[in-house]
């Protein structure tokens, strides 16, 4: 009930990302590697084209202000010196989406990053609840994940997130990861919290159990270690088959070439190798020069070294490691009634250190009397 509405402490805008942004959101992660999951380029263009990614942008309102005086008074030309100086500078990015695990929901924040000097001016609350505003109308919860040594926790308890689960993260580092949901409405206070039992790869690449953080244990206190250790072969391809039942034969083998032989067509087809192709002479004729075999070459001591491509050893396939099938069973079972016991008591998880109101403003539906003004529709709401 104290909360208060965060504003930014400098003026900003928030909107979607475009591909003119993906330097700075790349960069950005980079500087933040140790606290947040790191996303490829790829997987960054792919966030934007979804438009899965919002950006805050700083804007000099005064030079704003002075620019669109000029340009009543003298027109567009007059302008010219003002353009550049009025360009914003990017603060911060958030990549999110409404729906998280299958579920319409749940969505899931995957990273926030804010510029280190720009921290602690209430844009990141900014982008979480712009992340909310737009978020389809069926989502009513936002979840995520974040290591538990690190102190974005704070920002995501200050809030409003409460912590419901951890995991343990990669098998390099161990660390826990806590998992933070919040009700996304104002006033929402009966819409159930949800979990997902374990998450399969992902950032971690591996299986991972989830549990649920148990009563009088604080989010900051030590979490067991659990990590698979079943090594599940790879699966075997299946021979392909036609509708028929008829047997794809498989493609031909190519003959192996060896290294002479790659070497003689790399350094005929390169354009960067200058001289005589390897193995032959060159020979004038009449019609211009022409490269013949030569009858004394040896290739096993005429091939330069530099020529000679080395055998590469191919490693075998690394087996996916993953946790006995009845601690699935288990863990589900463990999730379910500890999500029963919370949804059933609301003193069941310790109220968060809330300090900002976050959430997300549903405007009123229509009403019957407001649809009775059109004939049709007070008809179909009479008979309904």
């Amino acid at each position: 009930m104290n909360a208060i509405i965060p504003i930014p402490r400098c003026p900003i805008q928030v909107r979607q990302a475009t591909e003119k942004d993906i330097s700075f959101i790349d960069g950005l992660q980079k500087i933040h590697s140790h606290m947040v999951s790191f996303l490829q380029f790829k997987a960054l263009e792919g966030k934007i084209k979804a438009g899965h990614v919002l950006v805050a942008e700083e804007r000099d309102e005064e030079t704003k202000r002075r620019r669109d005086e000029v340009k009543s008074v003298g027109g567009e030309s007059s302008t010219q010196s003002l353009r550049h100086s009025v360009s914003p500078s990017l603060l911060g990015y958030c990549i999110g989406q409404d729906q998280y695990s299958g579920r319409d929901d749940v969505g899931v924040i995957y990273q926030l990053n804010v510029l280190p000097l720009k921290q602690r001016h209430l844009i990141g609350a900014t982008l979480v609840k712009a992340m909310f505003d737009r978020a389809a109308y069926g989502c009513k919860l936002f979840c995520l994940w974040c290591a538990q040594d690190i102190q974005a926790n704070f920002f995501w308890e200050s809030i409003g997130f409460v912590p419901l689960a951890f995991r343990t993260g990669s098998r390099a580092k161990q660390r826990i990861h806590i998992y933070w949901q919040k009700r996304v409405r104002d006033g929402d206070t009966t819409t159930p919290w949800w979990f997902p039992s374990n998450t399969k790869s992902g950032m971690v690449r591996e299986d991972r159990l989830v549990f649920p953080i148990p009563r009088g244990v604080h989010w900051r206190d030590p979490m067991p270690v659990l990590l698979p250790n079943i090594a599940v072969a790879p699966p075997v391809p299946k021979p392909l088959t036609l509708p028929g039942g008829a047997a794809v034969s498989p493609r031909p083998e190519q003959p192996k070439l060896t290294h002479h032989q790659k070497a003689a067509i790399h350094r005929a087809q390169s354009r960067h190798l200058a001289g005589v192709p390897l193995g032959k002479k060159a020979v004038l004729t009449s019609s211009g020069i022409k490269y013949v075999e030569r009858t004394d070459f040896v290739p096993e001591t005429d091939t330069p070294e530099e020529l000679v491509a080395p055998k590469k050893e191919k490693r075998p396939a690394k087996p996916k490691l993953t946790h006995d099938p009845e601690f699935f069973r288990k863990t589900r079972e463990l999730r379910d009634r500890f999500l029963e016991d919370v949804n059933s008591d609301p003193m069941a998880l310790p109220n968060p250190e809330t300090k900002y109101q976050v959430v997300k403003q549903i405007e009123q539906t229509l009403t019957p009397a407001l649809s009775r003004s059109t004939g049709r529709g007070s008809k179909l709401l009479d008979a309904a």
